[in-house]
């Protein structure tokens, strides 16, 4: 299982990050605030979360059937 966590960047909004539910980190291995907001992981879609608001690591990573967070080089590999 996974869920969205909001990542809150100084002027420029909401990032929304890939997070297993039994781990602390994102799936593109940055570690997120624990009081972040949570969403499902059907707002990707469903509830209209802008595309270029979602980090492309973790959405690459989700797209490919990763659900712990892996070194950045294996996301990152072709």
């Amino acid at each position: 299982m996974v869920a969205l966590k909001a990542e809150y960047e100084v002027g420029s909004g909401v990032r929304w990050h890939v997070v297993p539910d039994f781990d602390g980190a994102a799936l593109c291995r940055r570690l997120l605030s624990a009081i972040a907001e949570m969403r499902p992981i059907t707002d990707m879609t469903r509830n209209g979360i802008p595309h270029e608001q979602l980090c492309r690591l973790c959405l690459t990573a989700f797209e490919r059937g990763v659900e712990t967070a892996p070194g950045r080089e294996q996301i990152n590999a072709a």
